[in-house]
C-alpha cells in the first residue's frame, strides 16, 4: 500500500500571502491605499470625507479624486496639513498632493 500523496495544490490564502508572489505585492499595495483612504477620512471628517477617494500614491505624490469642485478646493487649501497628518499617522513619505475631479462623478 502506497503512503497517501500530499496534495500539490495550496490554499488560496497561502498563495496570496506568499512573499515574492505578484498577488502578494498587489494585495500589499491595496492594503496601503486602504490605510491612506481611512486616514484621509479621519483627517477630513464628514461631509468632506465622503467626497474624497484615494486614487494612487506614486513618486511622492498622493493623488486624490474629489466628487466636487468644492471638495477639491478644500483639499488644495489644506494640502500641507494633510501631508503632515499622513506623515505623522502612517509614516507616508509623500510630499505633494494632486487633487482631481473624479471622472465618474462628472458623468452622473
Amino acid at each position: 500500500m502506497k503512503p497517501p500523496r500530499e496534495p500539490d495544490a495550496k490554499g488560496i490564502g497561502a498563495c496570496l500571502d506568499e512573499p515574492g508572489s505578484s498577488m502578494h505585492s498587489v494585495l500589499a499595495r491595496a492594503r496601503q491605499l486602504a490605510e491612506i483612504q481611512s486616514a484621509l477620512r479621519d483627517w477630513a471628517g464628514e461631509p468632506l470625507a465622503s467626497s474624497l477617494t484615494i486614487a494612487n500614491e506614486r513618486d511622492g505624490t498622493l493623488i486624490i479624486y474629489a466628487a466636487s469642485a468644492a471638495a477639491l478646493t478644500q483639499v488644495r487649501y489644506k494640502q500641507q496639513e494633510l501631508i503632515h497628518f499622513l506623515r505623522q499617522r502612517l509614516g507616508l513619505a509623500s510630499t505633494k498632493v494632486e487633487v482631481k475631479i473624479n471622472p465618474s462623478a462628472r458623468s452622473g
